[in-house]
């Protein structure tokens, strides 16, 4: 998921067509949308922010097909194209505790096991095996796999993720 908006809405996903002609909606995720259920929904499209009942949602390929309460001829759908669709945080689903949403890490400061800073969390990439920080800071833009031998701690309420690099890592560093 993307970052919370300062309206306290999270982006999940973009409409990138109509499919058919009863006003569906194609929705690009940014994220696994599987886990929880889509009751209303907020598109946002220009300056203009719109709440619409989802009446049924089923995947298809990498998308999501979504029927919206008011939206029932293809040209509604297509008027949708572009925009953002978005839900409260409230609505998310409650997460495992070793879970976290990207929107919770981006910011967090990234620290070595060693006690080196390397900066503050700017993106999180989902490569389909494992999730990659993007941390920029004073080595540049670093890329740091998210994974358990790597990710020593997240501290959420520090907002810190204290990492145990893999050597050559950091720019400028050689393996020998």
């Amino acid at each position: 998921m993307r970052s919370l908006n300062k309206d306290g809405l999270v982006p999940i996903g973009k409409i990138i067509g109509a499919h058919g002609i009863k006003g569906e909606v194609k929705v690009f995720p940014y994220g696994e949308l599987e886990d929880f259920e889509l009751k209303t929904v907020l598109v946002s499209a220009k300056e203009a922010v719109k709440s619409f009942t989802v009446k049924r949602v089923r995947k298809h390929k990498d998308f999501y097909i979504l029927e919206l309460e008011g939206v029932s001829v293809r040209n509604d759908a297509e008027a949708l194209i572009g925009a953002e669709v978005r839900v409260p945080k409230d609505d998310l689903p409650e997460l495992d505790e070793d879970e976290y949403y990207y929107m919770d890490l981006v910011g967090m400061d990234v620290m070595t096991d060693e006690g080196k800073y390397l900066g503050s969390i700017t993106n999180v990439i989902a490569t389909g095996s494992n999730d990659v920080l993007e941390v920029d800071g004073p080595f540049g833009s670093v890329l740091i796999p998210a994974l358990d031998n790597i990710i020593i701690e997240v501290d959420a309420v520090g907002r810190k993720v204290t990492v145990r690099l893999m050597e050559g890592l950091l720019p400028g560093e050689t393996e020998q």
